[in-house]
């Protein structure tokens, strides 16, 4: 067992925050030497580099990245316990932190219920939605246990771990007049309005790496694809639309795929870091494991 005190990992953990010495030293509310002295005596209390002096401001090594992950869940564990022995915590449950995509959040999550929402695990959820690099960033900064997103390149190696939801799709949509009938069909006219993704959003790079464009007579643009879908519902203009956000309203005939664009493929994952979570996370995460990939979430039930 290693002699490792608690306030050496809020020491670490607020030094990762601030990427200085100095300024963590003063939040902690310590000389900057003996600051320094508590972060070496963790480090060779676990025989592990955990900080990368030689950059300014200072990162963490791989295994300091990994062993962020760790020190967060120790600490919530044991203020859990502490918080159950008071007999001030919510019934007992340990809270599972998700960090998502909006379109995610509202479409996907709660067909996950059955996994996320298990009544023997006495679980307590605290999700935050966000734009998909801001979700991205609440996993890298060690702020959730899980992430709910799309592919990323640096999440696909250690110190992540990813499960494979499945195959979404972006569908080129247009809502419809009475008849039955788009409102809108770019392969009839080149300049109907179109509400197109910003560009430095996630779909909208995606859009861009597949060199997929709607016309020139863009109205608006946006990153939230719920602001965009209600657009388009109120038939403002077409757009790309994930197929697991317009499920009921293609179902209902309110909406129809323009087939003149083709779909763009959307790989859906969930993430972690590699570093052994809570109990309860690493039984969600079990049962989440266990879910067979779907080529088309619409058809997810």
């Amino acid at each position: 067992m290693k002699n490792i005190e608690t306030k050496w990992l809020q020491d670490f953990l607020t030094l990762a925050e601030l990427r200085n010495f100095s300024h963590a030293a003063a939040v902690r509310n310590v000389t900057q030497p003996a600051f320094s002295r508590r972060i070496k005596s963790l480090e060779a209390e676990l025989g592990l580099n955990l900080i990368d002096r030689s950059k300014t401001p200072i990162e963490l090594t791989l295994k300091g990245k990994q062993f962020k992950t760790t020190a967060l869940s120790i600490l919530q564990q044991l203020d859990d316990e502490v918080s159950r022995l008071a007999g001030s915590s919510f019934l007992g449950r340990h809270t599972v932190r998700i960090s998502s995509s909006h379109s995610m959040a509202i479409s996907v999550l709660p067909k996950l219920h059955a996994c996320l929402f298990n009544p023997t695990l006495n679980t307590q959820l605290s999700v935050v939605a966000n734009e998909v690099d801001d979700a991205v960033k609440q996993l890298i900064d060690g702020k959730c246990d899980f992430l709910f997103s799309f592919y990323e390149d640096s999440l696909q190696m250690a110190p992540y771990r990813s499960v494979y939801l499945g195959r979404s799709y972006l569908y080129c949509v247009s809502a419809v007049d009475e008849h039955g009938k788009p409102l809108f069909d770019p392969a009839d006219n080149d300049a109907v309005p179109s509400l197109d993704y910003t560009p430095e959003s996630y779909m909208g790079r995606a859009l861009q790496r597949a060199n997929r464009t709607l016309t020139p007579n863009t109205v608006c643009t946006s990153s939230m694809t719920d602001f965009i879908k209600a657009l388009v519902m109120q038939g403002k203009g077409i757009s790309w639309l994930p197929d697991y956000a317009i499920k009921d309203e293609l179902a209902a005939g309110r909406l129809q795929i323009l087939t003149a664009r083709e779909p763009v493929p959307l790989d859906l994952y969930i993430y972690r870091y590699h570093s052994r979570l809570h109990p309860t996370c690493e039984a969600i995460w079990s049962a989440l494991s266990k879910i067979s990939p779907i080529d088309g979430l619409m058809s997810r039930d």
